[in-house]
C-alpha cells in the first residue's frame, strides 16, 4: 500500500474532521447568544434567508463534483515518472475544480435575483440591507474560490491544514460579527444583519488564505500550478485506457460522474427538504415546532459524528476502489495485468471492505444505547434545557422515536458512501430511480400517519424510518453483488459472510441492551407522571442500566475499542502508551475480511 500512504490512518483524519465540526457548531453558538442582545428574531430571520441563499448555492456549484473528484484514483509511479513528476492527477482535479467556480457564479447571481424579486418590503427596506446582501455575494465568491485548493488538501487528506483552515475561518466569524455588533451599538447604529454578513465575509476570507498556505508550498515540490493549465500529452496518452480530456484539461469520465451525481444532489436536497414541506401541508404549527426540536437536538450527533466519518470514508473509498471500479466496468482487461497487480488491487478491496465493515460495528454498538436508554434521557434532558413550557408528552413521544431513526441514518450514511464510491453511472442513474420510488412510499406512508392516523410529528419520524430502511435494503443488496464481483474466491468461503459477521455487535451487549429495553419500558408503563420526573425507582433502574450496558460492551467488544485506538491515536504517542503498540504489531491477523488494524474507523 505504499502509493496510498494517506489512507493508512483514516481515523486520525475522521476524528479531526469531528473535531472541526465540534468547535464551528460551539463558536456559532457562542457568537449568536452574544448577537441575539443586539438583534430582533426579524431580524435573525433575515439573516437565515441570506445564509440559505449563501449555502444552497454552494451546494448546487460544488457538493457533486467533490464527491466526484473523491474517486480520482493517484497516479502510478511510473506514470508520474514519465510525465516528469508534474503531479497530473493533482492538475485534473485542480482544473475541475473551476467548473464549480463558473457553474456557482451562474447559480449564485440567479439564485441572489430571485431572493431579492421574491423578498418582502420589510426585508428589502431592513437597516443596511443592500450592504449586508453585496457582502454576502462577495463572501459566496470567495468560498467558491477556495474550491481548488480544497480539492487539493482533501485528494492529498491534509486533514490538518484543513481543520486548521476552518476552526481558525469559525473563530474569525464570531469575532468579527461581535466586535461589528458591539461597535454599532455603541455608535446608536440601527439594528441589522450587518454583522452577520461581516463574520460570513471574514470567514471566506480566512478559509480562502488558510486553504492557499499549505496548497501553495505543495505545488512548488509536486510542479503543479493552483491555476488551470493544459496537461502534458503524456498524462492523456499514459496510464488507464478511459483518462480521456476535454480540451487536455478536463477528465471526461470524472466530469460525467459528476453529472450523473449533480442530478443525484438535486433530489437528495429535494428529499432533506420533504419533512417540512409535508408537514407544512398535513400538520399543526405545534407539530413543525416540535419536529423542529426533535430534528434540531435528536440530529446533533448525526451532524457532528457522522457526516464527519461519511466524508472521511467517502474519500477512502473514493482512494482506494476507484482502480476496481474502473477495471470492474470496462469490457477489456489490459494484457500487461499480473498477479502481483491483482494481488494489489485485492487487498486495497480487503482494506476498504474491512474499513466499512468496521464502522458499520461501531454504528451498531452506538445502536445499543441509542434505542435502550435514549429514548428514556432525552426527553429529560431537552426539558430541562428549554424548559417545561416545551416538554409535553408528545414531544417525548417524538424524542423517543426519534433516537431510532438516529441509528438508520448512520448506517445509511456510510453504505451510501461506499456506493457513490464505486458505483458506475449507471449503477447511480438506477439508484437515482429506485430513491425516486422510495420517496414515493415515504409520501404514501407520511400521508396515512399523518391524516388516518393522527401520529403527529412522531408519525414522519416514522415514515422517514421507512425510507431510509428501504434505502438501506437497496443498499445492502449493492454492496453484497459488488462484493461478490469482486471477491476471488467462491462468495460463500469469500469476503462477504465474515463482512456480515464482523459489523454485527457482540451476542452478550445485544442480549444486555434488548433486557433493558423491556425493563425501562415497563417500568415507565406502570408510571402515573407521564414520565414527566425521574423517581427513584426508575433513576436506579436507569442507572443500573448504563453502568451494566456500558461495561458488556467495554469487555465484549475489547479488542475492537483496541483497534479503534490504534487507528485514532498517533503512531508516536501510541509507543508510549504500554499495550497499545506493542499490541498493534504482535496481535495476528484474522483472514478474510482484515486488513490493516489501522483502516478501522
Amino acid at each position: 500500500m505504499a502509493d496510498l500512504p494517506q489512507s493508512k490512518s483514516p481515523g486520525s483524519g475522521t476524528l479531526l474532521l469531528i473535531l472541526i465540526q465540534v468547535a464551528s457548531r460551539a463558536l456559532t453558538f457562542i457568537g449568536n447568544q452574544v448577537l441575539l442582545r443586539f438583534l430582533s428574531p426579524s431580524l435573525l430571520g433575515i439573516a437565515v434567508q441570506l445564509e440559505l441563499v449563501s449555502v444552497t448555492s454552494l451546494y448546487f456549484a460544488r457538493e457533486s463534483l467533490r464527491v466526484a473528484l473523491q474517486r480520482q484514483p493517484p497516479s502510478p509511479p511510473d506514470a508520474e515518472q514519465k510525465q516528469g513528476g508534474r503531479g497530473n492527477a493533482t492538475q485534473t482535479v485542480v482544473n475541475l475544480s473551476y467548473l464549480a467556480i463558473l457553474l456557482g457564479l451562474v447559480i449564485s447571481t440567479a439564485f441572489g435575483w430571485s431572493y431579492l424579486y421574491s423578498a418582502p418590503s420589510a426585508v428589502l427596506g431592513s437597516p443596511y440591507f443592500d450592504i449586508a446582501f453585496r457582502i454576502y455575494a462577495a463572501a459566496t465568491i470567495l468560498e467558491l474560490l477556495a474550491e481548488p485548493a480544497f480539492v487539493v488538501i482533501q485528494q492529498k487528506a491534509l486533514y490538518a491544514d484543513r481543520a486548521r483552515a476552518e476552526t481558525l475561518a469559525a473563530m474569525a466569524r464570531c469575532f468579527s460579527a461581535c466586535i461589528v455588533a458591539v461597535i454599532g451599538h455603541k455608535r446608536h447604529m440601527a439594528p441589522s444583519v450587518l454583522p452577520f454578513a461581516v463574520g460570513q465575509a471574514a470567514y471566506a476570507a480566512v478559509l480562502l488564505a488558510l486553504y492557499l498556505v499549505p496548497v501553495l508550498r505543495l505545488s512548488r515540490g509536486e510542479k503543479f500550478s493552483i491555476a488551470p493549465r493544459k496537461l502534458d500529452a503524456d498524462a492523456i496518452t499514459t496510464g488507464n485506457n478511459n483518462r480521456t480530456y476535454y480540451a487536455q484539461r478536463f477528465h471526461k469520465a470524472i466530469l460525467g460522474l459528476a453529472t450523473t451525481m449533480y442530478v443525484q444532489s438535486v433530489f437528495k436536497l429535494f428529499l432533506t427538504q420533504g419533512d417540512a414541506l409535508i408537514l407544512s401541508f398535513l400538520s399543526s404549527l405545534a407539530d413543525q415546532g416540535a419536529f423542529a426540536l426533535a430534528s434540531n437536538y435528536g440530529g446533533l450527533l448525526a451532524r457532528l459524528v457522522f457526516q464527519p466519518v461519511e466524508e472521511s470514508s467517502r474519500n477512502m473509498f473514493g482512494r482506494l476502489l476507484s482502480s476496481s471500479s474502473s477495471s470492474a466496468s470496462s469490457t477489456q482487461r489490459q494484457p500487461t495485468d499480473t498477479k502481483s497487480n491483482t494481488a494489489a488491487e485485492h487487498a486495497k478491496i480487503v482494506q476498504a471492505l474491512k474499513y466499512l465493515t468496521n464502522t458499520l460495528h461501531f454504528y451498531n454498538i452506538l445502536s445499543l444505547p441509542l434505542v435502550s436508554i435514549a429514548p428514556h434521557i432525552l426527553p429529560l434532558v431537552v426539558r430541562h434545557i428549554m424548559g417545561a413550557r416545551w416538554y409535553t408528552p408528545s414531544t417525548a413521544s417524538l424524542l423517543g422515536v426519534y433516537c431510532y431513526y438516529i441509528p438508520l441514518m448512520a448506517v445509511n450514511g456510510i453504505l451510501d458512501a461506499f456506493v457513490t464510491s464505486v458505483a458506475t453511472p449507471a449503477q447511480l442513474r438506477t439508484q437515482s430511480i429506485w430513491m425516486l420510488l422510495f420517496t414515493a412510499s415515504y409520501g404514501i406512508v407520511a400521508w396515512a400517519m399523518l391524516t388516518k392516523f393522527q401520529l403527529g410529528a412522531a408519525g414522519l419520524v416514522g415514515a422517514n424510518m421507512v425510507n431510509m430502511g428501504l434505502r438501506i435494503v437497496w443498499s445492502i443488496v449493492f454492496v453484497r453483488q459488488w462484493v461478490r464481483e469482486h471477491d476471488r474466491v467462491d462468495s460463500d468461503k469469500g469476503l462477504w459472510k465474515p463482512m456480515v459477521r464482523d459489523s454485527l455487535p457482540a451476542g452478550s451487549s445485544v442480549i444486555v441492551a434488548a433486557l433493558l429495553t423491556l425493563g425501562l419500558r415497563l417500568q415507565a408503563t406502570g408510571r402515573t407522571d407521564g414520565g414527566l420526573e425521574l423517581d427513584r425507582q426508575f433513576l436506579g433502574l436507569l442507572t443500573a442500566g448504563i453502568v451494566l450496558l456500558g461495561s458488556t460492551i467495554l469487555f465484549a467488544e475489547r479488542d475492537f475499542w483496541l483497534q479503534m485506538l490504534q487507528s485514532i491515536v498517533p503512531q508516536r504517542l501510541a509507543a508510549k502508551i504500554p499495550g497499545l503498540n506493542k499490541r498493534s504489531s504482535t496481535k495476528p491477523q484474522p483472514s478474510n475480511t482484515t486488513g490493516n488494524p489501522n483502516t478501522s474507523t
